[in-house]
């Protein structure tokens, strides 16, 4: 009698979660696509494959936002001295891409805001703002 309670409540459970993430699907955001992307690895080649992807999803859906989101060994995409990309970044950007670096790795490594390539801002953490673009922004996450 014991396990058919629990089987009862399990089954109910069950049908509330379906329902509930078909009513997440139905409330999804209507309007351009809206994309976090995040850089916290350091190998340029992967670097150049990431601004490669964001070049074709702007390709195909032009009116996406999108937003890179630089921190830790990544901060090297966006800094003058150590990025191989500066072209790919300034382009993008001239697109409507919104590059960021992590204020948080920027202190640990003493890089200032003039040390950045023109045009990418700053947050106080990567990881936070990562974080808040797909859950209280609805952003897609995408990480080469």
């Amino acid at each position: 009698m014991r396990s058919r309670t629990i089987l009862a409540a399990m089954a109910i459970l069950s049908i509330g979660l379906l329902g509930s993430i078909s009513q997440v699907r139905a409330e999804a955001p209507s309007g351009p696509m809206r994309v976090v992307v995040h850089v916290n690895f350091p190998e340029s080649g992967t670097q150049g494959a990431g601004l490669k992807n964001v070049t074709n999803i702007l390709k195909e859906a032009p009116d996406t936002q999108v937003e890179v989101v630089c921190h830790g060994a990544g901060i090297g995409l966006v800094e003058k001295a150590r990025t191989d990309h500066a072209e790919a970044v300034e382009a993008l950007v001239k697109k409507g891409v919104k590059f960021v670096a992590c204020e948080n790795t920027m202190r640990k490594n003493s890089i200032r805001k003039e040390d950045l390539l023109p045009g990418v801002g700053t947050v106080p953490s990567g990881a936070v703002e990562v974080v808040r673009k797909q859950q209280r922004d609805g952003y897609a996450y995408f990480k080469p």
